[in-house]
């Protein structure tokens, strides 16, 4: 678990000392179980901004190139707390069986219980473009992977201002096993998608058959990314669905972003 995550001067989304009764009421309100490192986090103090406010994003979204901001955690309890999913689901007309652990507005991160009752997946919905983003399979690796969004990350995008992609360039980023190099070639080519669209599917059948899980994950976000915007033939997501659901590691995606395939 992070050290130090919790803020100590702003006390606006921290509530009352986490009570086991407290925790039973709402497991049995929401009929979910919720993650034990969750449970953990809370009992250390039930809500609150946090230090580590950033979270990588491998895919853009409408709010931010290469970070997710998540500057509290929601608590157990009413106002301000995690039980104010419901409401919050009905009025923004958000995914049902999700629970809302942080975000406002437009953009929110979530439990997503889908398909599940217990260790739940963590995801990031885009309200505006309509975007979700599986961030992390479970809440202890969202923990781990968030950190303090530096200003030198920028350089990564002035990097890709910077470089002329060649198709040679682009084929030998999408070879390599480094997901920062893949990354800045996906986000190249869903800026250039016209005339790429065949080169586009095939680099993405490979990479969702790469043995590092990381760049399966890359590779199936955006896989759902493109597909949404009419770049994927329906027999390539045809494919890349059959790979996805013969892979234990990602086959939960199938469903999540493919459940018409």
């Amino acid at each position: 678990m992070v050290k130090n995550l919790w803020q100590e001067d702003d006390e606006y989304y921290q509530l009352e000392p986490l009570t086991d009764k407290v925790l039973e009421k709402a497991e049995k309100k929401l009929k979910v179980k919720f993650p034990k490192s969750y449970i953990d986090l809370l009992k250390q103090q039930n809500g609150g901004y946090i230090n580590y406010d950033s979270f990588p994003s491998e895919i853009p979204t409408s709010w931010t190139n290469d970070h997710i901001n998540v500057d509290h955690i929601l608590g157990i309890g009413e106002e301000n707390g995690i039980l104010e999913s419901e409401y919050i689901i009905q009025e923004w007309g958000l995914l049902k069986n999700i629970v809302l652990i942080s975000g406002s507005g437009h953009s929110w991160v979530a439990f997503d219980y889908r398909n599940t009752k217990e260790e739940p997946p963590v995801i990031y919905i885009d309200v505006d473009s309509g975007q979700i983003i599986e961030l992390a399979s479970n809440f202890d690796t969202f923990l781990n992977r968030l950190y303090v969004a530096e200003t030198e990350l920028e350089d990564t995008y002035v990097e890709q201002d910077e470089r002329h992609w060649t198709p040679d360039k682009i084929d030998t980023a999408l070879s390599t096993t480094n997901e920062q190099e893949i990354t800045l070639a996906l986000n190249y080519l869903y800026e250039n998608t016209k005339g790429n669209e065949h080169f586009i599917e095939q680099k993405l059948i490979v990479l969702l058959q790469n043995p590092i899980l990381e760049i399966k994950q890359l590779a199936v976000n955006y896989a759902n990314h493109f597909n949404k915007i009419g770049i994927l033939s329906s027999k390539g997501v045809e494919e890349m669905v059959t790979i996805i659901r013969k892979d234990i590691e990602i086959e939960y995606y199938a469903d999540m972003y493919f459940s018409g395939n």
